[in-house]
């Protein structure tokens, strides 16, 4: 029986201020004295306890169980690069030896042997005996049992010993009861022994006595940070999350496939095993009849299959397959699940899968089939699938068949599984137009998906198939221009808009974006980056001299693509009736963001963000992981805006981390300028800095959005510090660049540009882009707009003399700004006016005026947590007589606590704002539902909350968490 002080071995290292799965891997020799495993953190703490102990006089055992690949060896290695102090002897069953006696006991002490003559003599002589150094009769096993014991005790009298045994379901059972019962006795020596072997192997480990300590697969998180670093190829988070699912988390069977270009985001095709791990797993698979074996390989193709479909495939093979399950030969591999087959471990699966010959795979793949045909269980994508690997060349009504199940997949369960029957589709059709075609829908998926390598390989096969491709140019060039704007990819932005621009307007000659918008919109989007006025004239110019386009989805896109373009100008939007309805009825996750875009330059930032939300909630829905990272761009741009701190920290962040999976660089640097603008009114200003750096050096004069929203970070930085003329210099760069910013881009930070040039003496610089903000503000009518209009044109008349300068003017203008302010959902923007009029009534000498507005400024500025400006606002308090600004709305204890929260915490409360399920979250942020679980109780506590719903309700209020 186990002794009760083994059991400390089972404490957690909690305190250590990590989670199980985030430690990285150590690989390098170098690190062999302190190895660091990924995903071991428990087991890691057992080992650490039982060395502890063995230290202290009072040792043990440990058993370490697991299948091949699991991380036995690594664990081992940690434990030798753990023993300080120790002797450490070590050794590895051997499969040849496993029939000779005493065989791996041999080889674990013979680099002591010479202390042979400090053990009792009869012990002494036994050992000698079954090591074959002198003859005589076969000594008891629990003889040579005791003197291991005596031995090793002697060897420890000098220092702690550690004995490890890696593989020991392949040493001889002689050795391995003598190291047991040895091991037994270890609770007054400073011995420590710990065994690796496998839980169902011939000989299994007696761990009666010892502590028994099972390896279950790596977890998301551990997952994720393995294949970052073991692949120099991104995957996706549909590909981890297959391989995590394949693997059942065995992380040599990760970074063997990690290595290799294997791509399984939702095929139905079980992972190929390297050589040596599918031997070790067939090792199961015990000797079959030849029905048992034709029921396996089906259960292998089929994948988690109802039993009747597997019952019909097998038929048609001539096998009956009740006969074979209620034997019971296949009970230790295969298991019931409802109605559905599946194996007890996904990588037997595997190994059973690819034992096979692609000709018996192909017979098994075509019987499914045919089983798959027919109702109740007709299901034409996975029937379309096995005839796809059914047939080893061209097949026209397959490859049709193909990809009608990658349309369907494109609008259900995703690009990524789209993309794999496209792709199968093309290798398997019969004319060269149909290959391309189907090739570059399957790029187009993989790019939505996010693996942009994969989407410019397919790509590549495309051309080299049909390289005249004439009726494939508006989807080659499109795909080809997402590639260079958001991972600048073979190109830059303006690459984009090169490529685009003949394409944009052959389709608006021949009305072919009349049912989709998107190279038009893909165009907007490249040329506002690229500052590409002369081609975005060109383009709407053209759209202004064609007929009034019709009612389809494309239509009502082109219309809304020029009404943003009017409005800036002072001309009327020219919406059709109903087009804003239109709008709302879309679903393609990149549409929608788009429209979102274009109805914020139209002054409708409502409904821009719930257009933005959809469009986020929709990427999420389908796992269009390359799409999402973009759509969070805008989505945290405008949490930022409305004063939702958190929230818009954790899609930055979220969308920075997927941006930088699919291998998104320019997305990666808008989400870093939003993180930039974010730190800076927060005050941190060492953050601010450091990320606006990395997007000016990385994005300077290619990526105009996320420069420009850099600039503005900095400049918050400056003028929270009373610096006008260095905020100044940043918000006049923006206009400077080679080509110069697109117009609409510039209107952006004209409110910071004008308090700048006010404040630094230089209202002139200020007048012109008031002037075209005014424009735009006064034709969309959007109160946000208006209010920073009026609050502009207010410090302009602040520097305005006595004598040009009507009395109140400015007054009036705050006032009117203020009114603005009311309507719209913007605390930060109407703090920040708040702050300048009351400083504005303050330097008139109205001091009981401006108090009421610094007060509501710094109380607003408190409560979003931005102590810079907060101070700011203070200071103008005291300036104006008020000692100490009143506490009657004194931020509660929860609500200062929701600042520590972590970014994970943070990401974890924005989805729970957008009303995702705790299974939800886990699959959005690649965690397991208890670690989800575990987080929310976090910020529950930090925030002093109780529910979900008090959770959501602070999350719309603006006030945290």
């Amino acid at each position: 029986m186990p002794r009760p002080r083994v059991a400390a071995i089972l404490v957690p290292v909690s305190s250590a201020g990590f989670g199980r799965g985030v430690v990285p891997l150590s690989t390098g020799a170098a690190d062999h004295a302190r190895p660091v495993l990924l995903g071991r953190v428990t087991e890691q703490a057992a080992i650490d306890s039982l060395l502890e102990l063995a230290r202290a006089g009072q040792g043990g055992g440990l058993v370490l169980h697991g299948e091949p690949g699991i991380g036995k060896t690594a664990l081992l290695e940690y434990a030798a690069g753990r023993a300080d102090g120790m002797r450490v002897l070590d050794t590895a069953g051997v499969e040849p030896e496993a029939d000779l006696s005493y065989a791996a006991l041999h080889r674990l002490l013979l680099p002591v042997l010479d202390r042979l003559g400090r053990i009792p003599g009869p012990q002494a002589r036994g050992v000698e005996v079954v090591f074959g150094r002198r003859s005589g009769p076969a000594p008891e096993p629990f003889l040579v049992a005791l003197a291991t014991l005596s031995l090793l005790a002697q060897v420890a009298r000098d220092r702690p010993v550690l004995c490890l045994v890696d593989d020991a379901h392949w040493a001889d059972p002689a050795s391995l009861d003598a190291l047991t019962v040895s091991a037994r006795r270890f609770a007054t020596e400073p011995i420590a022994l710990v065994l690796a072997a496998r839980p169902d192997a011939a000989r299994p480990v007696d761990p009666v006595g010892l502590f028994d300590l099972p390896l279950g697969g790596l977890d998301r998180a551990a997952t994720r940070v393995l294949l970052a670093g073991q692949s120099r190829r991104r995957r996706s988070v549909a590909e981890q999350a297959a391989l995590l699912a394949m693997t059942g988390g065995n992380p040599l069977a990760i970074r063997e496939l990690a290595a290799t270009g294997w791509r399984g985001a939702v095929v139905h095709e079980p992972m190929p095993l390297p050589a040596g791990q599918r031997r070790a797993f067939l090792d199961r698979v015990p000797e079959l009849d030849p029905a048992a074996r034709q029921v396996l390989l089906l259960a292998a193709v089929a994948g988690a299959a109802p039993v009747d479909t597997i019952r019909r495939a097998a038929h048609l093979l001539g096998v009956d397959v009740t006969t074979s399950v209620a034997s019971g030969e296949l009970d230790d591999l295969i298991v019931a699940d409802g109605a559905a087959l599946s194996f007890r471990h996904p990588l037997v699966r595997s190994a059973v899968y690819h034992a096979a010959s692609p000709t018996t795979r192909r017979a098994a793949h075509r019987a499914l089939a045919a089983a798959l045909a027919a109702p109740p269980a007709g299901d034409p994508d996975r029937r379309a699938w096995h005839l796809g690997q059914a047939v080893d060349g061209p097949d026209e009504p397959v490859a049709a068949a193909l990809e009608h199940s990658g349309e369907r997949a494109r609008r259900g369960t995703g690009p990524a599984a789209a993309a794999v029957y496209l792709e199968r589709a093309g290798e398997l059709s019969a004319s060269r137009p149909s290959r391309a075609r189907r090739l570059v829908a399957a790029a187009a998926a993989w790019w939505e998906a996010g693996d942009p390598d994969r989407a410019g390989e397919l790509l590549a096969r495309a051309e080299r198939v049909d390289p005249a491709r004439r009726n494939l140019r508006p989807e080659i060039a499109t795909l080809q221009a997402q590639v260079a704007v958001r991972a600048g990819r073979p190109g830059l932005p303006a690459d984009a808009v090169t490529l685009l621009l003949p394409v944009v307007t052959d389709l608006l000659r021949t009305g072919g974006l009349r049912h989709g918008a998107g190279p038009l919109l893909l165009f907007g989007e490249a040329s506002g980056h690229a500052g590409a006025v002369d081609a975005w004239s060109t383009v709407t110019g053209m759209i202004e001299s064609l007929p009034p386009p019709g009612p389809g989805t494309g239509d009502v896109l082109t219309r809304l693509y020029r009404a943003a373009g009017r409005v800036p100008t002072g001309a009327e939007p020219g919406l059709a009736p109903g087009d804003l309805a239109a709008i709302e009825a879309l679903t393609d996750p990149a549409e929608l963001c788009w429209a979102g875009g274009l109805l914020h330059d139209l002054g409708d930032p409502v409904r821009a963000r719930r257009l933005r939300r959809r469009a986020v909630a929709r990427a999420r829905a389908v796992s269009a992981t390359g799409t999402l990272a973009w759509t969070l761009c805008d989505l945290a741009a405008d949490e930022l805006g409305c004063g939702r701190f958190a929230i818009a920290e954790g899609y930055a962040t979220e969308g920075l981390r997927l941006a930088q999976e699919t291998g998104q660089p320019y997305v990666a640097y808008q989400h870093q300028s939003t993180l930039a603008l974010l730190a800076a009114w927060r005050g941190r200003e060492h953050d601010a800095r450091e990320l606006a750096d990395t997007v000016l050096a990385g994005a300077a004069h290619r990526l105009a959005g996320a420069t420009t929203t850099a600039y503005r970070a900095l400049a918050v930085l400056e003028l929270a510090a009373r610096r006008p003329a260095e905020a100044l210099a940043h918000l006049s760069a923006i206009d400077r660049g080679d080509p110069p910013t697109h117009p609409q881009t510039a209107l952006r930070p004209v409110p910071e540009l004008v308090e700048a040039a006010v404040r630094a003496g230089r209202p002139d610089q200020a007048t012109r882009p008031l002037k075209q903000f005014a424009i735009w503000a006064d034709t969309s009518g959007a109160p946000d707009l208006l209010a920073l209009a009026a609050r502009s044109r207010a410090l302009l008349e602040t520097a305005e003399t006595a004598e040009t300068a009507p009395a109140g003017a400015a007054e009036l203008q705050f006032r009117q700004a203020l009114a603005r302010h009311a309507q719209t959902d913007a605390p930060l923007e109407q703090a920040r006016t708040e702050l300048l009029f009351g400083e504005h009534l303050r330097r008139a000498r109205r001091r009981f005026d401006a108090r009421p507005h610094l007060r509501a400024a710094f109380e607003t500025f408190r409560r979003l947590r931005a102590p810079v400006w907060a101070d700011r606002a203070q200071a103008e308090l005291r300036a104006a007589g008020e000692r100490e600004p009143r506490r009657a709305q004194e931020q509660p204890p929860q609500s200062r606590t929701r600042a520590v929260l972590t970014p994970q915490e943070q990401r974890i409360a924005a989805a729970v704002s957008e009303g995702a399920t705790n299974r939800e979250i886990a699959t959005r942020l690649f965690l397991s539902p208890r670690t989800v679980d575990y987080h929310l109780r976090k910020i529950f506590q930090k925030a002093g909350l109780s529910s979900r719903t008090e959770l959501i309700r602070l999350a719309l209020t603006g006030r945290g968490p």
